[in-house]
């Protein structure tokens, strides 16, 4: 990895916020085109008035922005030279692209297509039936469905215990006016931020991206997302039966329960420090998780993960067992007094975070995960060369402080059987 790379941050007079990360020694841009606005957000205010939409809305016109009326915009940029995706999460919806340095065109497709959306109801119709397929696919993914129900025992009555498509239902309930209406409250520019990173002329993308319907877009009122009363976590365990061979079990858990989430830059070193106390007491390096181990109890299936979106941070532990009470018992007592667990692996610490400052300088060598990785407002506008910047100056000591003074809610448990 080189040394620190100049990078520009800069709010448009609109309100979008342009991030330019030049990166010249490639020869290739990924731009990304991220907007605030992700599947949790169902509830918004407009005009004072609040609007319910239907789950699944935010992937829903994620799909559907790329029908233009006279071309489909994902089309359009494989004929520029230019390979596109997009993606939702809770509170994000993604569009981004990589080309050759000299792709111009493409970038301003990006800046484009987004901004002029195009819903007609007979296409909603057929797109419904698109999502709809793919929800069927995941409902057939037991591992997905284990994340969904553990998820929904975490936050009842949230847009984050839905699925990100929705359901069959919810999507074949949305309408063209919905769609618009969505899309009108959230697709501001004051809640949109554009990446750009790779080879290019830093004043003539500036430039293009001014000069773009999106920088040429009126300010308007930044979306106000309500969110939900969270109710308390209830810790009896929830059992099904699936079509697997083995038992699977997941655990899930609240944190800064009861209290405002950090944010910007100290929400990043917070949500750091806590998935490295995660990944070195649910390592190789813990004797706990050993012994687990080598009695059987887990096996490579087990994964444990800390999850920070706008609004949410929570832990979910997943894995195959063929003793789900006693893993069950194990990791409770692991997790309420995780603290202490952690404060015995003193040691060990080094290596976790060596691996961490390791597995994130390999980013910098990806244009992709450099501009996929951003999270916008949540963390401060932070880039990977902010997150190592944080990474790195992190130790057991403050790691530990973190740990012991963040709330935490009660463990959501579920237990998926084999069917009888």
């Amino acid at each position: 990895m080189q040394g620190e790379m100049p990078e520009y941050h800069e709010e448009l007079p609109n309100g979008s916020r342009l991030h330019l990360l030049p990166r010249q020694n490639y020869h290739q841009v990924v731009a990304m085109l991220s907007v605030d606005f992700g599947a949790r957000d169902q509830d918004i205010v407009i005009n004072g008035q609040t609007t319910h939409f239907h789950a699944g809305l935010a992937h829903f016109i994620e799909h559907k922005i790329f029908d233009q009326p006279t071309y489909d915009a994902f089309t359009k940029l494989s004929e520029l030279g230019a390979s596109a995706n997009a993606f939702t999460t809770q509170t994000r919806t993604s569009y981004f692209l990589s080309t050759a340095s000299h792709g111009k065109d493409a970038i301003k497709e990006l800046l484009t297509f987004t901004q002029e959306p195009y819903f007609e109801a007979s296409s909603v119709a057929r797109e419904a039936e698109i999502i709809s397929q793919e929800i069927d696919m995941y409902d057939d993914d037991v591992n997905a469905r284990l994340y969904r129900l553990i998820l929904q025992q975490l936050y009842q009555g949230d847009g984050l215990a839905d699925d990100i498509a929705g359901t069959v239902q919810s999507v074949h309930a949305i309408t063209v006016e919905e769609l618009l209406s969505a899309y009108q409250a959230a697709y501001q520019p004051a809640n949109i931020d554009i990446v750009i990173t790779g080879k290019f002329d830093l004043t003539a993308m500036r430039a293009l991206v001014l000069a773009s319907p999106l920088g040429q877009k009126k300010a308007g009122q930044q979306p106000n997302y309500l969110a939900h009363q969270l109710q308390p976590v209830n810790p009896e365990i929830l059992e099904v039966e699936m079509s697997v061979v083995r038992n699977k079990v997941a655990f899930g858990q609240r944190w800064y329960e009861g209290i405002e989430l950090p944010v910007g830059k100290d929400a990043l070193r917070q949500a750091i420090a806590i998935s490295l106390a995660i990944d070195l007491v649910f390592s190789e390096h813990s004797d706990q998780y050993m012994a687990w181990y080598d009695d059987g109890l887990i096996d490579d299936s087990f994964a444990a993960e800390f999850d920070w979106e706008r609004g949410a941070a929570y832990l979910t532990i997943a894995a195959e067992t063929a003793e789900p009470e006693q893993l069950h018992l194990a990791i409770r007592q692991v997790l309420t007094s995780l603290p202490e667990h952690f404060a015995q692996l003193k040691e060990q610490f080094v290596y976790v975070h060596r691996d961490a400052v390791g597995h994130l300088i390999a980013k910098f060598d990806q244009l992709e995960d450099i501009a996929t990785r951003f999270e916008g407002p949540t963390f401060g506008n932070a880039t990977v060369q902010d997150e190592l910047a944080v990474l790195q100056a992190l130790d057991f000591d403050t790691v530990e402080k973190i740990i012991k003074n963040v709330p935490v809610s009660e463990i959501a448990t579920v237990f998926v059987r084999p069917k009888m």
